[in-house]
């Protein structure tokens, strides 16, 4: 014996409870956002990247999203996902575009996962987008 598609109890109760476990998910706390500052880029940097020094860090407007350039001319991606904070080495190789849109620099890479950045940097866009890419790239 199915579900009855007719039957409005039959439909309610698959909807009430996918509306029961979004609520438990936002009571504990399953929406928050990580939010990332120069001291836990540092300290990420270091657990993550231990051969990576920071000689620059920006951190977006919304503080989701820090790039670091190495001392080495190396690069390094920190972003919130969810209320963790991921670290990943940038190479320029893996760069495949890089755009600057007023103060919003776009990074799209050949990654899998997590292949297009978008961060805010009020002043900085331009300047960390010639730092990243050739010539070329920089739309």
């Amino acid at each position: 014996m199915g579900m009855d598609p007719k039957n409005p109890v039959s439909l309610l109760v698959p909807l009430i409870g996918i509306a029961l476990i979004l609520a438990a998910v936002w009571l504990t706390g399953g929406a928050r956002r990580a939010r990332i500052d120069r001291a836990l880029v540092l300290a990420r940097l270091s657990e993550d990247l231990p051969d990576f020094a920071a000689a620059e860090i920006v951190i977006d407007a919304d503080a989701a999203t820090a790039l670091a350039a190495g001392a080495n001319g190396s690069f390094a991606l920190v972003f919130a996902a969810g209320d963790k904070v991921v670290v990943r080495a940038l190479e320029r190789r893996e760069l495949r575009r890089v755009k600057v849109a007023g103060d919003l620099l776009e990074i799209d890479t050949s990654a899998f996962t997590h292949g297009r950045f978008a961060l805010a940097l009020p002043g900085a866009a331009a300047a960390w987008a010639r730092r990243l890419a050739a010539p070329e790239r920089v739309a």
